[in-house]
């Protein structure tokens, strides 16, 4: 699959922007699919995600990486927000790795504010971002985001900076 065929898992107009469990149990099925039913690896690694659920009620029965990928932390509450976008492009996270390397992805490391040394893949074209940290033996946790516009330039001066030789890992 070319990266320009991705598009939402489903259609804008069928996609509701408030939690609606029938759609995300929906998302979820494809997820599970792609990383526990499917599974794959990248650079030798095998891509995996975080075993347990997630402790926040309404998300208790979809796993902990599921719940990252399809809400955004708020640090002022504390808490996760449902984001549909996001969610909608869940499926997208594995053709970008299998993608890579490719002139569509932008790739780079950088430490992040714990001092942790992860591995960036920006489907540019898209504004969409994945995110590997090694762990326990070279196994690959997962996560995947929408790039807001004003995230876009402090990602850029990350990449080129990683591109340059100034990285931070």
């Amino acid at each position: 699959m070319s990266l320009d065929e991705l598009s939402g898992f489903l259609a804008d107009d069928e996609l509701d922007s408030q939690f609606n469990e029938e759609q995300v149990d929906r998302i979820y099925e494809r997820f599970v699919y792609d990383f526990l039913t499917n599974p794959f690896q990248y650079q030798g690694k095998n891509v995996r995600i975080y075993p347990q659920n997630s402790r926040i009620g309404q998300y208790a029965k979809y796993r902990e990486t599921f719940v990252h990928i399809i809400t955004r932390e708020y640090k002022s509450s504390g808490g996760r927000i449902y984001l549909c976008e996001r969610a909608n492009r869940i499926h997208w996270i594995k053709p970008i790795l299998l993608a890579h390397p490719s002139n569509e992805i932008y790739y780079f490391k950088f430490k992040d504010d714990d001092n942790i040394c992860k591995e960036y893949f920006w489907y540019y074209r898209k504004d969409y971002m994945v995110v590997l940290k090694d762990i326990h033996g070279g196994v690959v946790i997962v996560t995947g985001f929408n790039v807001d516009k004003e995230d876009k330039v402090k990602f850029w001066e990350k990449y080129t900076d990683f591109r340059d030789g100034n990285g931070t890992c």
